[in-house]
This record gives structure tokens, C-alpha cells and sequence, in this order.
């Protein structure tokens, strides 16, 4: 079994091609399957350096709890560049909740999708492309792994990755990590629902405008899947681009 958490389509899409390569199931973190695999597979996205709340919540309280005895466990995660100690944080929650870590740990480079920060953009068509060709030899690499059944560590921690998960992640979490900073531009919006379809936590509600129910995951799945541009983090975003790769992902399920 192969659980995934996803927002803008990354780890859907990195969680597809490894379920291929193994002959695997998908099951979504937030309303997950039980399992009794030998070996049990998590993909999610780094969030800050670090491990999204969803994901956390699925390891203290999901279907590990009754994973069996022995199970080979491993985790995919997905960046934009790099993913600071997000390991750590893996193992330490796995820790917690079973008493023990992570069997293997790998991060996959994919198209970068968060824009609410001066300095931070999505990626070119180039980069895109250039990443999704990696995607797919480090996926075939993974999926050797796992089938090896390898204890390994296979990621790119970055520079400063310290104070990337224990300085900045924190004050983001704080401060960032929260829809109340989410506008919609009434002239532009029409009130397709598409925000709220695309949203994995199921934070939106439509009235006559989009309207965030505090319990965002920080994805900007909303924001990325607006045909219309209509949805802004702030006046953060106003200029920045869209991912469309969710779109694809979530027609063709």
C-alpha cells in the first residue's frame, strides 16, 4: 500500500509511478484504507523544510497503528529543491507513535509551487520539463529499493538545513501557515468550485465566492487551480504564476 498526500498534483503524480513500479495500491492520507502489506509506502510534499501537519496526523493516528509486525516502511517526499531535516521530523513522529523509524527515506525534485514569498515563483516550462525527466529515473530507483528492500537515505538536504527546519520553519508555521490571508477577486471569480474540488483537506465552501473554513493545509491548491487567476495569498501572489500539472492529475484520476 502506498499512501500519499498531495496537493498540487507533485506527489500524485511521483505516487503513481511508483505504485506502476511496484503494483501497489494508492490511498489518500486524509480518508485512509486499512492495510496488512509486508511493506507500506508514504508520499507527501515538504512543507517549510519539514513534514505537513496532515502527514503527522496520519502517523500518529492512522493505519500504521495496525501496520504488521515487521513491516517495511518508507517515505517518498517531494521538493522543490531541497528538504533541510524533514527527516528528522519523519522519524521522530514515527517514533513516537510505533516506536521506531523509517526503514528508508528518499526525496524526489519536482517543479517548485510555492509562491507567497518574495523571491519564490513556479517554475519555468523548462525547469519543469528538466525535473519531471529526473522524476522518473529517481522513481525507478526508488521503487529497486524498496522492492530490495534496502535501508537507505536518499535526499538532498540542502545548505542550512538546520536553520531552515528549526528556525525558519517554525516562524512560517506561525506566522504563513493559515488561510486568512486568501482574497478573491469578485470581478474575476465565477464561482466554479474548482478551489474547492482541488482543496485535499476540504477547507472551502462556495458562497457565491469562495470562503476558507481555518483548517488550511498550506498547499495553494485553491490558488494554483483557479482558471481565472480569481484566488491571491495577500498581495503576495497577484504577479506570480500557476502549476497546472493538478489539473491533468485529478481529470484523469
Amino acid at each position: 500500500m502506498i499512501y500519499y498526500f498531495s496537493g498540487t498534483g507533485n506527489s500524485l503524480h511521483v505516487a503513481r509511478h511508483l505504485a506502476d513500479a511496484l503494483g501497489e495500491r494508492l490511498s489518500p492520507m486524509v480518508t485512509p484504507g486499512a492495510t496488512q502489506d509486508e511493506a507500506i509506502g508514504l508520499v507527501f510534499p515538504i512543507y517549510a523544510w519539514g513534514i505537513p501537519q496532515v502527514v503527522e496526523a496520519f502517523i500518529r493516528r492512522g493505519p500504521l497503528q495496525t501496520a504488521p509486525k515487521g513491516s517495511y516502511i518508507y517515505a517518498v517526499m517531494t521538493c522543490g529543491d531541497d528538504m533541510g531535516y524533514a527527516d528528522k521530523e519523519l522519524d521522530k513522529a514515527l517514533q513516537s507513535a510505533m516506536g521506531r523509524k523509517f526503514d528508508a527515506v528518499f526525496s524526489v525534485q519536482m517543479p517548485n509551487v510555492y509562491v507567497c514569498l518574495p523571491g519564490f515563483d513556479v517554475d519555468s516550462s523548462k525547469v519543469c520539463k528538466e525535473k519531471y525527466a529526473r522524476e522518473e529515473k529517481v522513481v525507478k530507483e526508488v521503487a529497486a529499493s524498496v522492492k530490495a528492500r534496502e535501508t537507505v537515505r536518499r535526499f538532498k538536504r540542502g545548505v542550512f538545513p538546520w536553520t531552515k527546519t528549526y528556525v525558519i520553519r517554525p516562524l512560517f508555521n506561525r506566522y504563513l501557515l493559515t488561510d486568512k490571508y486568501f482574497q478573491v477577486d469578485v470581478s474575476r471569480c465565477i464561482a466554479c468550485g474548482r478551489c474547492r474540488k482541488s482543496c485535499p483537506v476540504g477547507n472551502i465552501i462556495i458562497d457565491e465566492v469562495p470562503k476558507w473554513q481555518a483548517h488550511c493545509a498550506g498547499c495553494l491548491a485553491c490558488y494554483h487551480a483557479c482558471p481565472y487567476h480569481a484566488i491571491n495569498f495577500g498581495k503576495m501572489t497577484q504577479k506570480k504564476g500557476q502549476y497546472n500539472l493538478m489539473k491533468q492529475l485529478y481529470a484523469n484520476p
